[in-house]
């Protein structure tokens, strides 16, 4: 028996600029050729019964062996043999087992979604210290949204999408609800007559969503993602109301009023060196609420301020993350978190950490054109036109670069998985776009507990 977490998932609502799809990596099940373990495979015991195996060319995340299985894959290990079990075809899908004269390929694939970010306002009524835009009373007016919304379906069209996603973000995305429905319901029109697929996501502080607000999202069938850091005073701390003032409380009633109208958030949480002892109490909250989270990394900025007390410190990241996956391991969920326990590392296989320059980008309030929402005060264009939309981001100055492009990642079991981490990230700490994050040993020393983790649930889900 062969357990994967292939089509166990589904992709989080992240509030960065994720890829949308794998790459494929084809094995040749076909060939008459020997095949042999792959050497960069890690493996480690669950229990006494099964295995653990992941493959850095795997689709998804790990795969579980039992004995038999694990007994057949060591032969392999030792000796060059054919595929002759129906095992053995299920340990190459995987890619446990390659080809000695037909190694795995990677197909490149047209993307199939459109992301755009919709910077609605640089209003907020929080006044968190390590956020990257710079606050305002500006909101986006409702002819350049609508612009904005029209340019995004000829974009697809151009380049022959079939869906598209739809980001409602700020600032505070809520305080302009009048605004998102009005490009909701365009959007929905042009979907409507092009055929093209319509999702979209509002992202939110959740400090006040009304209830008609959510009544209307739960009608339109809009996810709402909510940003939440801590349990009390953690999230207080890190997350004030604008003038002063607590924010747990309210967050949490939102969440409530949102669980009650049958949207199940998703909750982004911000790790910080402040913050990063008590992850483990944030994620005991939401997974006794049953809800899927991610957990990102904080990100330095020239708009940060203090980033001493926020910045990104190694060991207490570490020790902070490995507390979390204990209460995770403790009450394994019989949904796919894995995706979300690691900042930017996603279960697929991917080779970009971001759709930056692909298929994503970003529309300011005043009608602009960005690569990145962390660019937000960067545009690469004032033109909504999508004629011209890939030709202005592609002279923006952020680069994003497959992994096997970038120094030190070549051969990392985890490249396909962390991809290098954020590029814009890592050349504000190295001055290079094509190196491996500053990050890596996080990475490194995280993942592989990570995938234990994913095991686990596995067996728990589909065993047990």
């Amino acid at each position: 028996m062969l357990l994967t977490s292939q089509g166990d998932w589904e992709t989080a609502d992240c509030d960065c600029a994720c890829p949308e799809a794998p790459f494929p990596i084809a094995p040749d099940l076909t060939s008459n050729s020997l095949f042999t373990a792959l050497a960069e495979t890690l493996t480690l015991p669950l229990t006494s019964e099964f295995q653990l195996a992941f493959s850095p060319l795997a689709p998804a995340g790990p795969s579980v062996l039992n004995r038999a299985a694990w007994q057949r894959y060591q032969m392999f290990q030792t000796h060059s043999l054919p595929l002759t079990l129906p095992v053995d075809r299920q340990l190459a899908g995987q890619h446990l087992l390659v080809s000695e004269t037909a190694p795995p390929k990677m197909r490149a694939e047209s993307a199939q979604q459109l992301t755009a970010w919709l910077h609605v306002t640089n209003a907020c009524n929080l006044d968190c210290p390590y956020c990257y835009v710079r606050k305002s009373s500006e909101s986006m007016d409702v002819q350049i949204g609508m612009q904005a919304i029209d340019t995004i379906f000829q974009a697809a069209q151009h380049r022959q999408m079939p869906r598209i996603k739809l980001k409602y973000a700020g600032g505070e995305a809520s305080l302009q609800m009048p605004l998102i429905r009005q490009l909701h319901e365009h959007a929905l029109a042009l979907s409507r007559a092009t055929s093209i697929d319509l999702q979209a996501v509002l992202l939110t502080n959740g400090v006040h969503l009304s209830r008609p607000s959510i009544d209307w999202l739960a009608k339109t069938g809009i996810k709402v993602m909510v940003s939440l850091d801590g349990i009390t005073t953690v999230q207080d701390r890190q997350r004030p109301l604008k003038g002063g003032g607590k924010s747990f409380e309210l967050v949490e009633q939102t969440i409530a009023h949102l669980l009650q109208s049958g949207i199940t958030p998703h909750i982004s949480v911000t790790v910080t060196a402040a913050s990063a002892a008590h992850v483990a109490e944030v994620v005991d909250w939401v997974l006794k609420r049953s809800l899927t989270f991610q957990l990102n990394f904080y990100r330095q900025t020239s708009l940060n301020s203090s980033p001493e007390d926020w910045a990104i410190e190694e060991k207490a990241i570490i020790s902070g993350l490995q507390s979390a996956y204990r209460v995770i391991e403790q009450s394994l969920p019989d949904y796919p978190v894995f995706g979300g326990l690691l900042d930017k590392v996603q279960a697929q296989a991917h080779s970009h950490t971001c759709g930056v320059n692909q298929n994503y980008l970003v529309f300011t309030h005043r009608g602009q054109v960005s690569q990145c929402q962390m660019h937000v005060n960067q545009p690469v264009s004032d033109r909504l036109s999508a004629e011209t939309l890939w030709t202005d981001l592609a002279q923006g100055v952020i680069q994003n670069l497959s992994v096997d492009e970038k120094e030190g990642c070549q051969t990392c079991p985890y490249r396909y998985r962390c991809t290098g981490g954020c590029p814009l990230e890592t050349f504000q700490a190295t001055g290079r776009w094509d190196v491996k994050s500053p990050h890596c040993n996080i990475y490194r020393t995280l993942y592989p507990e990570v995938l234990r983790l994913e095991g686990l649930r596995l067996l728990k889900t589909y065993v047990h």
